[in-house]
């Protein structure tokens, strides 16, 4: 038995900056940053011919979750399927700690670490590998490497980034589930029609503040969920340096300067958790 570690991401700052005229995908920048906040994937490898769902079973400890091809774990297998051999089989369980649907890219996550255990046997090249990640989810490139990176595109162009000092992130989860799908078409609402210029590296250049960054869903999403701005405000009123939304929520996360500061933090709201960066 294997077992992985599938850690979560929040956004430090998310700006929409247009759409791809060939799809309407959104272009954004924003900085991915990984925590250690991390899904189990156990792994039983098994001799096994066949069809794929002869070959391949998940199983997941919150009952949610779909483990059908909807599940980004199977999607991937399937994606690098046509590159292992054709007798290995899998037996997947996955425990989740990544709140699902809460902005931390916990989907993603679990494709990308699936990939990239199965490409000890694929042999895929780094560029062949993100090229088939970015088939399952804009998100996915991005944890075949983690730590921190700048991102633009769709999310996919990727470069290493340094943010300094030692710093704690309380995540703070609400009882709420916000529609990804929702969010856009509130944020079309609140955004000008005129594409928007990348600014984080040239603000970055005048020396690191973290009062530089924004989320653009931050505004759009607030007017219709209100609690979303209260946890905001009793993150900064706790000392925090950042607070704001990790991609389109629903989990709000305020950066802390120590760990005392993040856990006294922390303990003012019923489902919070702190984490450090990876």
């Amino acid at each position: 038995m294997i077992t992985l570690q599938s850690h979560a991401k929040i956004n430090i700052g998310l700006r929409i900056l247009g759409r791809r005229p060939e799809d309407g995908y959104h272009l954004l920048e924003t900085i991915f940053q990984e925590v250690d906040l991390a899904d189990e994937i156990k792994i039983e490898t098994r001799k096994r011919e066949g069809l794929f769902e002869e070959r391949f079973s998940m199983s997941c400890d919150d009952p949610a979750i779909p483990c059908d091809r909807k599940n980004l774990i199977m999607r991937a297998i399937h994606a690098i399927m046509p590159f292992l051999p054709q007798d290995l089989g899998l037996n997947i369980r996955l425990r989740k700690r990544i709140p699902a649907g809460g902005g931390l890219g916990g989907g993603s996550s679990n494709a990308a670490t699936m990939l990239k255990w199965l490409n000890r046997e694929a042999g895929l090249e780094e560029g062949e590998l993100a090229k088939l990640a970015l088939t399952i989810g804009a998100d996915v490139p991005f944890f075949l490497r983690g730590g921190t990176a700048y991102a633009t595109g769709i999310g996919e162009i990727l470069r290493t980034i340094d943010i300094p000092g030692d710093w704690f992130a309380v995540l703070v989860f609400p009882d709420i589930v916000i529609s990804t799908a929702w969010a856009y078409g509130e944020l079309r609402n609140s955004l000008t029609a005129k594409p928007k210029k990348a600014i984080i590296p040239s603000q970055l250049e005048n020396g690191f503040s973290w009062q530089i960054f924004e989320n653009d869903f931050d505004s759009a999403i607030i007017p219709s969920y209100p609690e979303i701005g209260s946890i905001k405000e009793r993150l900064y009123a706790s000392g925090a340096l950042y607070a704001g939304l990790s991609g389109s929520g629903s989990t709000v996360f305020g950066i802390c300067e120590t760990c005392e500061i993040a856990r006294r933090t922390a303990a003012a709201f019923v489902n919070a958790k702190v984490v450090r960066p990876v």
